[in-house]
């Protein structure tokens, strides 16, 4: 297993983006990320990530895409852990837990995906 890396984002980069695959998960040290999905070619936020979290764990859990943009809403500062160390984590677990894990995170991507869209639709309906 790799060690995890200190990386320091400025305030408003782009730390990974929706659609993108997953080489490393963050734990978020200091500052705030914003994690937004685009839908109808606007930004719909989906989650805010505080201090003490970890985010973009998910496309290395399940081997799917980034389900969202994250972007540094303060100057951040983070240490990452590697695909492959969230991959041993998953292989030395419990099968039966594994399975529970990447069942629970394909209903997470669901609704992630719902949560975006409704909120899409009741920002256009509040503009009318």
């Amino acid at each position: 297993m790799s060690n995890p890396e200190r990386k320091t984002f400025a305030k408003g980069t782009i730390i990974f983006k929706e659609g993108d695959s997953g080489r490393e998960a963050y734990l978020l040290q200091k500052g705030k990320v914003r994690i937004f999905k685009t839908v109808s070619g606007r930004r719909v936020t989906i989650g805010s990530v505080p201090p003490g979290q970890v985010f973009g764990e998910m496309a290395l859990l399940d081997n799917g895409v980034r389900m969202g943009t994250a972007v540094a809403e303060e100057d951040v500062t983070c240490l990452t852990m590697p695909k492959s160390s969230i991959d041993h984590m998953m292989n030395e677990a419990n099968p039966g837990l594994a399975t529970l894990v990447r069942s629970l995170l394909a209903s997470v991507r669901t609704m992630g995906d719902d949560l975006a869209q409704a909120r899409a639709e009741l920002e256009e309906a509040g503009r009318r």
